[in-house]
């Protein structure tokens, strides 16, 4: 058995996966829609690595429970590499489909797999439990029809919520997903979460070596991202997408539609709040970008939109003069979810697509994220501290003792979370922090490569120019 698992670890070696590098060049040159991220290392070609590994290992020629069995511990997307090279292993994969999927998924995703379970319900409008989320594009013009909204919108959140918390679902995904189900979920993470893993990887460590003075070039060998630091990225950008779809869903009933993203929010550890907003800071600065790029292209006064009569503002016109409009627009498209994001950043065809795109897809959203007002802004944390302390505000206050307990736990703090609190528990973020750091990724990295990347010289630059030496917990009301 145990040279049946050493061969079956040489073979699956072959498929790597695709370091950090330039995703810009990675996905824009490959049209194939699924497995995007991998690419298996040069040398032999696909045909001769399996002839060799057939011919050193006969790992084809295993009984199908044992080749089933070593199938279900890979990661999704070498998986699929090694179907795609094999057909004895692509049927063997055929034959039991939703179970090796939904095992690879458990396998890739970690503890995230609870964020990518719930994303699928909002995408797929299946249900969970007594929560249906086909209502969410269901009319909702009458009161009752708003109530059920309500009262489901309601539902789903506090269920997020306590699942989340406790870092597990409570059943397996093969025993609630459908296959149809479950290739949706594989394929909703290689298309655009995988990508965006890729793209904002590199993002981050290109901002990374700037401010450390480094010269990384976009052409040089990438930096294989650890099992932690992809769980880190992964959780965020699914996240982001889930906030967008509560956020869009909550558009549609009155009241506060605030308070449903708060209580998502209020779900996460002050470093996974961290997390979500260097993603989405990441994705708004994309943005903000493509805005000002469109911004004639969409204005009221320009040409293409003379055949309209005003008022009302033409149809597929923004006018983003104004500055609270402007910003709205920004913070609603933002939200837009993951499909968009990627869209823009591997798909576009030209100006004009991009301008097409935008059109059909620019949004409002009057919840302000930014680090100025709103969820993550000063004012909003300190009333609620005041109005409803939470534990983890006990905890700060009380200055516990909260120590760095290594990067083999990835739903505990990173490294670089531990030191600019002094080893202290700390419910701070979003404004608090410099927004420099976020732009590096600070709670994104393992102690390993803040020590390779000289991101611990650069963190601690940052925060002595940001607080000079003082401890932003002292000054708070409770």
């Amino acid at each position: 058995m145990k040279r049946v698992i050493a061969c079956w670890q040489w073979f699956a070696g072959l498929f790597k996966p695709l370091r950090v590098s330039n995703p810009v060049t990675v996905h824009s040159t490959t049209k194939r829609e699924l497995w995007l991220s991998y690419e298996i290392e040069s040398g032999p070609t696909p045909d001769q690595r399996a002839e060799n590994y057939t011919r050193h290992c006969r790992l084809e020629g295993l009984p199908p429970e044992l080749r089933r069995y070593l199938l279900s511990t890979l990661d999704i997307i070498p998986m699929m590499a090694i179907i795609q090279a094999s057909p004895i292993f692509y049927q063997q994969y055929l034959s039991d489909r939703k179970f090796l999927l939904c095992s690879s998924l458990e396998t890739t995703l970690g503890s995230a797999v609870v964020d990518a379970f719930f994303t699928h319900f909002f995408v797929t409008q299946a249900s969970l439990g007594s929560v249906s989320t086909d209502i969410f594009s269901a009319n909702c013009r009458s009161f009752q029809a708003e109530n059920i909204m309500k009262q489901k919108l309601t539902e789903f959140v506090k269920s997020y919520s306590e699942i989340t918390f406790q870092r597990c679902l409570p059943h397996t995904l093969t025993a609630k997903l459908t296959e149809d189900e479950a290739i949706s979920m594989a394929r909703f993470y290689v298309r655009y979460v995988r990508p965006l893993i890729d793209y904002f990887g590199w993002w981050m460590l290109e901002n990374l070596a700037e401010e450390a003075g480094e010269d990384i070039s976009i052409n040089r060998p990438g930096i294989t991202l650890s099992r932690t630091e992809m769980l880190r990225l992964t959780r965020a950008i699914y996240r982001l997408q889930i906030l967008g779809q509560v956020n869009a869903a909550n558009r549609l009933v009155s009241g506060h539609p605030e308070d449903y993203v708060e209580v998502v929010l209020d779900t996460f550890e002050p470093w996974e709040a961290e997390e979500l907003f260097s993603f989405y800071q990441f994705a708004h600065a994309h943005y903000y970008m493509i805005f000002n790029d469109i911004r004639w292209d969409l204005h009221p006064d320009n040409p293409s939109f003379a055949d309209q009569t005003r008022p009302p503002t033409p149809s597929g016109a923004f006018d983003m003069d104004n500055p609270m409009d402007f910003d709205n627009l920004l913070e609603g498209t933002t939200l837009r979810g993951l499909r968009l994001l990627h869209t823009v950043l591997f798909r576009l065809k030209d100006h004009s697509h991009l301008v097409s795109i935008m059109q059909e897809h620019i949004t409002r959203s009057y919840i302000p994220l930014n680090a100025y007002e709103g969820y993550f802004g000063w004012t909003d944390q300190e009333l609620r501290r005041r109005r409803n302390p939470s534990d983890r505000d006990r905890m700060q206050k009380a200055k516990v003792q909260f120590l760095f307990r290594g990067d083999a736990e990835p739903d505990g703090p990173p490294l670089a979370w531990i030191r600019i609190w002094k080893n202290t528990y700390s419910n701070l973020y979003g404004r608090y922090i410099p927004d420099e750091m976020r732009r590096w990724g600070f709670v994104f990295w393992d102690a390993a490569t803040l020590e390779s990347t000289r991101g611990m010289e650069v963190l601690e630059r940052q925060w002595r120019k940001c607080w000079k030496g003082e401890d932003p917990r002292e000054s708070l009301s409770y």
